[in-house]
C-alpha cells in the first residue's frame, strides 16, 4: 500500500485523470449550506499539473457549501485545464468567491475565471441525438478546421472533442468529436458529406450513434 501511495503522489492530477477523465459529480453531495435560493456557476482554472489541484479547488467549494454538478479536466502539454459546474447558496456572491479562490490560485499558480450560469443555460426540454465522428490520417493543418465548419454550416452542435496526434516521421492525426444532431437532419446524408471531405483530406472519416451511458 504504502509503494502505490508513494507512487500516486508524485504524479500530477492531469495524469491521474488522462484519457479524458470527464468528473460528473452529480451524485456528489456536499454541505449544502443555507441562504435560501441556490445560484449556479461555471469555474474555470488552468496552471502547470501538480498533484494537489483538484483537491485544493474543491475544498473551497466544500467550505462555501457548494456542490459540484457536472466537471471536466485535462492535462495538454503539461498544463492542467479544469470546468466546473457548481451549484452555491444564494448568499454566496461572486466577489466572495472570488476572494475564497485567490489563496488557492496564487498558491498553485492557477489562472482563474468565475461566470455565473444563466437559468435558461442549465437545463435542456429537448433530448438531443447525440453522434460520434472519428477522424484519422496523416497530419498537416487544416483538418480540425474544415471538419467544424462543415459542422457548423449544417448548424450542428459540437459538445465535446479531443486530438491525439503520433510522432514520427510521418505523425498520425486522430480527432473524435461528439456532436448534436437537429431532428431534422439525416445522419447517413452527413456522413457522406464527412466521407467526401474525408478524401480531400486524405484522411478517414466515420459517424456512428452514440451509446447511452447511464451514471
Amino acid at each position: 500500500m504504502a509503494a502505490h501511495a508513494t507512487r500516486d503522489s508524485a504524479r500530477g492530477d492531469g495524469e491521474i485523470c488522462r484519457d479524458r477523465a470527464w468528473l460528473h459529480c452529480h451524485a456528489i453531495g456536499v454541505a449544502s449550506g443555507g441562504g435560501g435560493m441556490k445560484r449556479t456557476w461555471i469555474l474555470t482554472a488552468i496552471g502547470r499539473d501538480r498533484p494537489g489541484i483538484v483537491a485544493h479547488v474543491t475544498k473551497v467549494l466544500y467550505a462555501l457549501g457548494g456542490n459540484l454538478e457536472d466537471s471536466a479536466m485535462t492535462r495538454l502539454c503539461g498544463e492542467f485545464a479544469i470546468m466546473l459546474v457548481f451549484s452555491a447558496p444564494g448568499l454566496v456572491t461572486a466577489k466572495r468567491l472570488e476572494r475564497a479562490f485567490r489563496p488557492v490560485a496564487s498558491r498553485l499558480g492557477l489562472a482563474t475565471h468565475l461566470k455565473p450560469l444563466a437559468a435558461t443555460a442549465q437545463r435542456s426540454t429537448t433530448r438531443p441525438r447525440v453522434s460520434l465522428i472519428s477522424v484519422y490520417g496523416a497530419d498537416h493543418p487544416g483538418i480540425v478546421y474544415r471538419v467544424a465548419e462543415l459542422l457548423a454550416r449544417s448548424k450542428i452542435n459540437i459538445t465535446d472533442l479531443s486530438t491525439h496526434r503520433t510522432t514520427g516521421n510521418r505523425p498520425l492525426y486522430h480527432l473524435l468529436l461528439e456532436v448534436e444532431l437537429p431532428n431534422r437532419l439525416d445522419p447517413a446524408r452527413l456522413e457522406r458529406r464527412l466521407k467526401t471531405l474525408g478524401r480531400r483530406l486524405g484522411v478517414t472519416v466515420s459517424l456512428r450513434a452514440a451509446e447511452t451511458t447511464v451514471l
